[in-house]
């Protein structure tokens, strides 16, 4: 049996053989495009395929096929294809790299927190400084609105499972030359909430952005509905019309040329209720949601501890979090609210509190750093 290595054929192909590779499964190429193989433990085989030893022939050229009668064609649709798809969907909808060759000792790292950091009225000075692996979460949703037509899109959001917050740079920690299976150098874990609470923030991210995506197609489709109702209404006022100017002209058997013009009027008006009670029902938006797949992406970062220090004034500790990759300090939590800022102030017993939480009269300018 061979390896992949090198495949220039079909992506059909090309992905049989990568499956098989990673599954378990076996694969030999009996000629171009005529395949012997063993589908990994587990996998059904079609009725009436396969040779006693489970070993399966598939043709992906359809003039292979009277050479080898036993063969079944592999092609997009066909009930083998279609089950080794979803099995391979079912087993990449999870996946977990690290991030790897960023610069964990930055260049004066002091004087970098304190242009980014305020900590009124206090001097801010490093405590210490540790490397730890900082999960971050990608999630890709995929959303229908479903009316009189279907329209599908795949929206992706990723969350910070350190601070539990959305993290806007997603194509960075996505870039495919930084992500190893192997941590480069092993680091011990932050502090992190659970993935299930980081799937419940972005869930809830990405609703936000349907229900506006929604108001404005169910806005157009409301829109559009009015238009062809209307053309419908006047559709039927016109047959209506024509029923006048057919009773105008009627000179005989009047009475009996009223009788069908009412129930003529009648069936217009039924059928004209139930086309437009049909353009509404139509038009009706609907909108799914379901999580295709997420990616942990484990990014080296340091958390430094610094103490902030002012005359008077308790020694107050605050933790901050700078990420080599965009080279920068993340927002800070408040220790008391928990909004991020990068402005601060500190109390005379020793708080630190952003300056919403600030109590009155408690303040002043930075300090000169």
């Amino acid at each position: 049996m061979e390896s992949l290595t090198g495949d220039h054929r079909s992506p059909l192909e090309a992905f049989l053989k990568q499956y098989l590779d990673q599954t378990g499964g076996v694969w030999d190429e009996i000629e171009p495009q005529v395949y012997d193989v063993a589908l990994p433990d587990g996998t059904e085989l079609p009725t009436g395929r396969g040779s006693g030893s489970g070993v399966l022939r598939l043709a992906f050229d359809p003039e292979a096929l009277p050479e080898h009668p036993s063969a079944q064609l592999a092609s997009f649709g066909t009930p083998l294809v279609d089950r080794l798809l979803n099995d391979a969907l079912q087993r990449g909808r999870a996946g977990q790299f690290f991030f790897i060759g960023l610069n964990l000792q930055p260049h004066d790292l002091l004087n970098r927190l304190r242009r980014s950091l305020t900590v009124a009225p206090a001097t801010i000075q490093i405590k210490t400084v540790r490397a730890l692996h900082f999960p971050q979460v990608a999630f890709w949703f995929q959303t229908a609105f479903v009316s009189d037509q279907k329209e599908q899109m795949v929206l992706p959001l990723a969350i910070d499972l350190h601070y539990g917050r959305e993290v806007r740079h997603l194509e960075q920690i996505l870039d495919p030359t930084r992500l190893a299976e192997h941590a480069s150098p092993a680091l011990p874990p932050a502090r992190a909430i659970s993935l299930q609470a980081g799937y419940q923030l972005a869930r809830g991210q990405i609703l936000r952005s349907i229900a506006a995506l929604a108001n404005n197609r169910g806005r157009e489709l409301s829109e559009r509905c009015d238009v062809q109702i209307g053309r419908l209404q006047q559709y039927y006022a016109d047959m209506r019309l024509e029923l006048d100017e057919q009773k105008k002209r009627a000179t005989a058997n009047a009475e009996e040329a009223a009788g069908r013009r009412a129930e003529r009027q009648a069936a217009l008006a039924r059928e004209e209720q139930l086309r437009i009670a049909e353009l509404r029902q139509k038009s009706q938006l609907q909108a799914d949601l379901r999580l295709l797949q997420l990616l942990r992406v484990e990014q080296p970062k340091l958390l430094v501890q610094i103490s902030v220090t002012a005359a008077d004034h308790a020694t107050g500790r605050l933790d901050v979090v700078w990420d080599p990759l965009l080279e920068t300090i993340e927002a800070v939590p408040c220790p008391v609210c928990g909004k991020p800022s990068y402005e601060f102030t500190l109390n005379k017993s020793g708080q630190v509190v952003c300056d919403s939480c600030k109590p009155s009269g408690v303040g002043g300018k930075p300090s000169k750093r």
